[in-house]
């Protein structure tokens, strides 16, 4: 019987690499000692710096000065900063801070509030903070809602005053008669929603009292639906102008009843004397 031998074969799995997609091997970036503690050096002196700029109380601002300030009450612009300094900026640093306090907020603060011109707001180091402008000239005051207000000839609100504060004998007061608040506000600046119309009459209506030698009430209530100006004769009754009919001869005709129909004493005992109709007097 013969016997047949074979070759044994030796089978292995191959692995097949396309050459074009090979694997690219992560280098890894090893960084010496002299540039770790390089790095920890810088975020240590920066830290430091931070703290240093940020936080230390040698740059806390304690020296406010208000220049400028006449009619306005300067403790109101003190507040408006006092209230800035205790905000803070990115949720972390105090604007108490010289670095970190911001001149822009509190100018623009301030604008929301009083009406002024040439607002500066300078930072001196260490820690020193001086705020000043120049008073616009008021031409009157508004009141409404138990508020009174500077305005110019434009009737832009120049700032709020205490009644306490009011001198009525250099300003005329235009008082809103009527429930609708007419205060709004126009950019950044807040006007009365009214004719000027309103503040000329007013101001030459007493100023052609003062000449004419007719004592009257510096407040003058305003009724604008029905273009109406009412007013108190001192010792004597209520008066009634129309705003849109001639000044010079409804106050011609008040003169006239002043002087020739009545006597203090008549005066005394009428209510109103109404001069808005044409040639027409009514008085009560």
């Amino acid at each position: 019987m013969r016997m047949h031998s074979r070759t044994p074969r030796i089978y292995s799995s191959r692995t097949y690499q396309n050459p074009f997609f090979g694997r690219r091997r992560k280098k890894i970036r090893r960084f010496s000692l002299k540039t770790k503690l390089l790095a920890l050096a810088a975020l240590i002196l920066s830290g430091t710096l931070a703290w240093a700029l940020f936080f230390n109380v040698y740059f806390t601002i304690d020296d406010v000065i208000v220049q400028g300030a006449e009619l306005i009450d300067e403790h109101k612009i003190y507040n408006i900063i006092e209230k800035q300094l205790q905000k803070k900026r990115l949720f972390i640093f105090k604007q108490n801070n010289f670095f970190v306090f911001s001149k822009r907020q509190v100018k623009n603060e301030i604008l929301k509030n009083f009406n002024v011109a040439d607002l500066r707001v300078n930072k001196d180091l260490p820690r020193a903070l001086t705020v000043s402008f120049a008073e616009k000239t008021p031409a009157a005051v508004w009141s409404e809602n138990d508020h009174y207000y500077y305005i110019d000839a434009d009737l832009t609100v120049l700032a709020e005053v205490e009644s306490l504060s009011l001198n009525t004998r250099q300003f005329i007061v235009l008082k809103n008669e009527t429930t609708q608040p007419l205060i709004r506000l126009s950019g950044l600046v807040k006007k009365v929603s009214l004719d000027k119309t309103y503040v000329f009459f007013c101001l030459n209506l007493a100023q052609k009292a003062g000449a004419g030698g007719v004592s009257i009430d510096s407040v003058f209530l305003v009724n604008e639906p029905e273009k109406t100006i009412r007013l108190h004769i001192t010792d004597g009754p209520q008066a009634y102008f129309n705003v849109e009919n001639d000044l010079n001869s409804q106050f011609e005709k008040l003169n006239i009843l002043l002087t020739e129909k009545f006597n203090p004493n008549d005066l005394k005992k009428l209510d109103y004397i109404d001069l808005r109709f044409g040639d027409k007097i009514y008085y009560k």
